[in-house]
């Protein structure tokens, strides 16, 4: 079977009902319009299972797109320097939102479903996600919600433990990923660098010896 992800099955079962229902009722080219778009939905809501790769505390990409920017900035949940990823996502590449690594989910933010804590001004907009290793290392996600259209689904609440490349949800449609690293984290990513969701690999937390991961100069 096509693998669809969850949040887009009631879209494609229904459409191929219409479908189905349309063509038994003669309605050709009505029917065949349906085949189409529910066609066009399973592409849309398609979700490939991604091969992960070994190394145990490697940072994975959490988003199919490219390499905004990469800087020095500071992690809005921690108050602490980190390395700051700036994916874009790809205009037609799946919409899944991946789990960098096994971590804690130890805070959520959602922009108008907060507390009266003032949220960092660089989630003004984006739902936060902070996160917290075995190993105390913490990192933190965010996905941009300013832009349209979007579609966004991601069902992991705090405490939840998620295992590493897992999928959060679904993050559409074309939006931005950003991602906070420790700074004393090793990244080997670059800028203009496309990346796959799961699969491609960012750098590595403190502690790792990768000899082909350099610390990003700037």
């Amino acid at each position: 079977m096509f693998p669809v992800a969850p949040e887009g099955r009631i879209f494609v079962i229904g459409t191929a009902w219409l479908a189905v229902l349309t063509l038994l009722f003669g309605y050709t080219e009505a029917g065949a319009l349906l085949v189409f778009l529910a066609i066009a939905l399973m592409l849309l809501f398609r979700d490939f299972v991604r091969r992960i790769p070994p190394q145990a505390l490697g940072i994975l990409a959490p988003a199919d797109g490219s390499v905004q920017s990469l800087d020095e900035a500071t992690d809005p949940f921690t108050g602490k320097p980190a390395w700051r990823i700036v994916i874009r996502q790809r205009a037609l590449g799946e919409y899944n939102l991946n789990a960098p690594q096994e971590a804690t989910l130890m805070r959520r933010v959602w922009p108008g479903k907060e507390s009266e804590e003032k949220p960092d001004p660089q989630l003004l907009g984006q739902l936060g996600l902070a996160f917290e290793t075995d190993e105390g290392h913490a990192f933190s996600l965010s996905l941009d919600l300013r832009h349209w259209p979007r579609f966004v689904r991601i069902p992991v609440i705090t405490g939840n433990r998620i295992g590493r490349g897992k999928r959060l949800g679904f993050a559409g449609f074309g939006g931005s990923v950003t991602l906070w690293l420790p700074i004393n984290a090793r990244v080997s990513v670059r800028p203009g660098q496309v990346v796959l969701a799961g699969a491609d690999l960012l750098g590595e937390l403190p502690g790792q010896t990768t000899a082909s991961a350099e610390a990003p100069t700037g």
